[in-house]
């Protein structure tokens, strides 16, 4: 979901940023904010999710050896 909602967003813009810069004397911001809404776009597609993936490979680390102190308690 998140990613139409980006995708439809980056559109817009990137839309409104080129036909402002058809239609100005300067066309180089309008370009600018155009190439650098895509690159956003892409670099957030392409980016790893290292934190969330960290955060949970360390929370279930932590419940495995929680599992295996309570199996331990229990058979001594």
């Amino acid at each position: 979901m998140k990613f139409i909602i980006k995708l439809i967003l980056v559109s817009f813009i990137g839309m409104v940023a080129m036909f402002g810069a058809l239609g100005s004397e300067n066309e180089w911001p309008g370009l600018i904010v155009a190439i650098s809404v895509w690159v956003w776009f892409i670099y957030s597609l392409s980016k790893p999710k290292e934190y969330n993936s960290d955060r949970k490979t360390r929370e279930l680390e932590r419940r495995n050896e929680e599992l295996l102190r309570k199996l331990e308690q229990r058979g001594h």
